[in-house]
């Protein structure tokens, strides 16, 4: 089986080294690919890329303009050859051992490979350093996004996230904003794909530089009220 890791990277130049390490071992799988997206960053992201070029399964695409997550993600999964996607984040909260652990899932799961859907749920939240604003917005998007589509869609930004290409077939609308997490994951449960979900642990402080997306009370409500409105426009536009 061939696997595409796919890792949009924003201003992440001092994470990439460590990155690229820990996934050693799955680069020593030659039919596996690591694409890093340089997502339009403004520090040395695409100079660092660059450097690991010379491993020959590390690719990369380079977004100029800074667009979004869900713009650099599916870019670079659709620029992907593997048969079934994986995708994470670069700043090392989500554990690596867990990218093999979703590749273990897929190779034990062999019945019908082609709509698996596989996706972290992430447990520990307190042990794992999240403070209590972080778990009451985590479920108020699970409560939100559940009602508004009818769906059980819970832990919506867990990682990683690993499927069969064919679902890419159903993702006509695909967001710019962290919305596509949304997107994915609730274009496999339309699709009727078999959605296996395991536990993760996804630490806030793993994160060696850089800061993120939610690491602030402002942060945190926009990134909410950018959440709403996504699902909103994401129900209107996702028709299959």
């Amino acid at each position: 089986m061939r696997f595409s890791l796919v890792i949009p990277c924003y201003n992440e130049a001092k994470n990439i080294p460590l990155l690229v390490k820990k996934y050693r071992s799955f680069l020593k799988e030659k039919k596996n690919e690591l694409i890093l997206v340089n997502n339009g960053s403004k520090d040395k992201t695409k100079l660092v890329i660059k450097k690991f070029l010379k491993i020959k399964n590390i690719r990369t695409t380079n977004i100029v303009n800074n667009k979004g997550f869900g713009y650099g993600l599916f870019k670079g999964i659709f620029k992907a050859r593997g048969r079934f996607i994986i995708y994470s984040h670069a700043d090392l909260e989500v554990n690596p051992k867990d990218i093999f652990k979703a590749i273990k899932i897929i190779k034990k799961n062999k019945k019908n490979i082609n709509k698996i859907f596989v996706k972290g749920h992430r447990i520990n939240k307190i042990k794992n350093n999240w403070t209590s604003s972080d778990i009451f917005f985590s479920i108020g998007l699970t409560i939100f996004c559940s009602f508004l589509f009818f769906k059980k869609l819970y832990d919506i930004h867990g990682m990683p996230v690993a499927f069969s290409k064919n679902l890419l077939t159903y993702c006509k609308y695909r967001p710019k904003d962290f919305t596509a997490d949304l997107a994915i994951y609730n274009y496999a449960k339309t699709a009727e794909f078999r959605i296996i979900r395991f536990k993760t642990n996804f630490n806030k402080k793993n994160r060696k530089f850089g800061s993120g997306s939610s690491d602030t009370f402002l942060k945190k409500i926009l990134g909410t009220f950018e959440q709403i409105t996504g699902s909103l426009k994401l129900l209107i536009n996702s028709n299959i």
